[in-house]
């Protein structure tokens, strides 16, 4: 730890003082104050203050959705023959089925001492263990996904246990909330913008064909959709969250073969797989709050990597941003939700959409008391007179959450026509 040695500097600013003080006018005396008052406060500025006295703890976050059989592989592209394009076999991080571990300081050591040793989970009901996994190998901020055939049943309980070698272990429980309400759609509006190329920053565009001429182009095309939906709520007991997810048509080695006319390109980097989108809400009759969805990330852009015999996409991970909203706060028992969904052949994938899922996910309450405390925690963090923040999960002998949580979804058909580099897109 460096400690800035004001006390020191102070001392011999005061003699020196002292010494002119005859000639020195009372402005003079403010200045100096100030001018003392700087210099501390800029020492404290640039130091960092750890408390080796607060035991280090294990954080565990993640929201499982056990009705999601999505893969969400965005920038694996199965078609490349013998790995020639290297950035065509990224494996998404993308999932709405994993738990994201950390330690309660983060690099912070140059002795590797943030890493996981003999890390070691379980998932289990009240008679068996369900999912169990261990390692030897060291590790940093580990995850663990949840098997895709793993069956939980609404209403049970189950019980979530993990540890390392030099921290206490931590637990938590969980009990699967009930089916949120079926969804319908209530109004569909498409169209699309024609913007400025981007001249600046990490983007993809071109016609297909090498060498690529990002030069050539001026503007691009960029589809949007307006999805109004609603959905009868009786349980006032309850708790949501909203996600969207682009889903492009299915394909099979034989549609890339035959017939020949076909380009395997031309539906854009990343159509292989759905995607979990941003989004906006332009209206909505339940208030409730937007706050990025912890532990999970969206492959919403992708850029350009060219070398001088061929070129690839390398995709870039974002923040997901999701809506919460309390149950009991729907008015008259029916929320309605207007919301637009923006995809284009430059900065967002899948770049061809065929379909739109509207995704309600039930969470139990403690998830979204969590969220809620990290939302109210961002608002008022720079206000000296705003409320005390508690921000707990259930997660015992440690800090987070952990839930099983239980989603279902609404297709909105967009029947998109013209490929990636149809001018109209």
């Amino acid at each position: 730890m460096v400690f800035c040695k004001v006390h020191d500097f102070f001392l011999n600013l005061l003699k020196q003082t002292k010494l002119r003080m005859s000639v020195i006018k009372r402005g003079s005396h403010i200045w100096l104050i100030v001018f003392v008052a700087l210099i501390i406060l800029q020492c404290e500025g640039r130091e960092r203050f750890y408390r080796p006295d607060l035991p280090e703890q294990l954080c565990a976050i993640g929201l499982i959705d056990i009705d999601d059989t999505l893969s969400y592989n965005i920038c694996n592209n199965p078609f490349w023959p013998g790995g020639a394009c290297s950035t065509c076999w990224v494996d998404s991080l993308v999932s709405t089925k994993k738990i994201f571990f950390e330690k309660s300081y983060q690099t912070e050591y140059s002795d590797g001492s943030d890493l996981f040793r003999e890390f070691k989970f379980k998932i289990s009901d009240e008679g068996k263990d369900l999912f169990v996994y261990n390692t030897d190998q060291p590790v940093i901020n580990p995850f663990i996904e949840i098997p895709a055939d793993l069956k939980f049943e609404s209403g049970q309980k189950y019980f979530v246990h993990a540890g390392e070698r030099d921290v206490q272990d931590i637990s938590a429980e969980c009990t699967v909330p009930d089916m949120p309400p079926e969804p319908c759609l209530v109004s569909l509006r498409t169209g699309i913008n024609t913007l400025d190329l981007p001249r600046e920053g990490c983007y993809f565009y071109g016609d297909g064909t090498l060498p690529y001429e990002p030069e050539k182009y001026t503007t691009y095309t960029q589809r949007f959709a307006e999805i109004e939906f609603s959905f009868s709520n009786i349980n006032p007991d309850s708790y949501y969250v909203f996600f969207l997810i682009g889903s492009p048509p299915e394909y099979t080695p034989l549609d890339i073969e035959y017939p020949p006319e076909y380009f395997p390109w031309d539906d854009g980097p990343g159509h292989f797989a759905s995607n979990i989108l941003n989004y906006q809400i332009l209206e909505t009759n339940t208030d409730g709050f937007i706050y990025p969805f912890k532990g999970g990330q969206t492959i919403q852009h992708f850029c350009l990597e060219y070398f001088s015999h061929s070129y690839g996409v390398g995709c870039m991970t974002d923040t997901l941003y999701s809506y919460f909203i309390d149950g009991s706060k729907i008015p008259g028992g029916t929320c309605t939700m207007k919301i637009l969904a923006q995809w284009d052949n430059v900065k967002y994938i899948p770049s061809f959409v065929k379909y739109f899922r509207v995704r309600i996910m039930s969470l139990p309450k403690e998830a979204y008391l969590f969220y809620k405390s990290l939302y109210t925690y961002k608002m008022e963090r720079d206000d000296p007179f705003g409320e005390l923040i508690n921000i707990n999960g259930n997660v015992v002998g440690g800090n987070g959450i952990i839930a099983l949580c239980r989603s279902r979804d609404l297709i909105v058909n967009i029947n998109q026509t013209g490929k990636m580099y149809d001018p109209f897109f």
